[in-house]
């Protein structure tokens, strides 16, 4: 990964804390409850929710509600989703390039 880039990813990653500070609600991040749509979609919603449970609930580590910590735990869930994002990439890059 070139320099700057990594750079850049690293700066973004010390960012994410600030979703912190905003008011209300982030953007997909509200309650199937709350959409604006009829009983069927919300029913396929709910489904296909319980395929997926994420690393780090809540972008944080468990027990971490109070103080700096969560903060700490939104720096750490952003490393541990930039790896993952980089790993998948890797390996279906190198999947790819063996079938070429």
């Amino acid at each position: 990964m070139p320099k700057k880039a990594l750079i850049v990813l690293l700066i973004f990653i010390f960012l994410t804390p600030l979703g912190l500070l905003a008011p209300g609600e982030a953007w997909g991040e509200w309650d199937i409850s709350s959409w604006n749509v009829s009983k069927t979609w919300k029913s396929i919603a709910e489904s296909f929710s319980n395929i997926w449970n994420a690393p780090l609930s809540d972008y944080n580590v468990p027990g971490w509600e109070k103080g700096i910590l969560p903060y700490i735990g939104y720096i750490i869930s952003a490393i541990v989703g930039v790896a993952l994002v980089i790993i998948v990439t890797l390996v279906l890059g190198r999947i790819i390039a063996r079938k070429s």
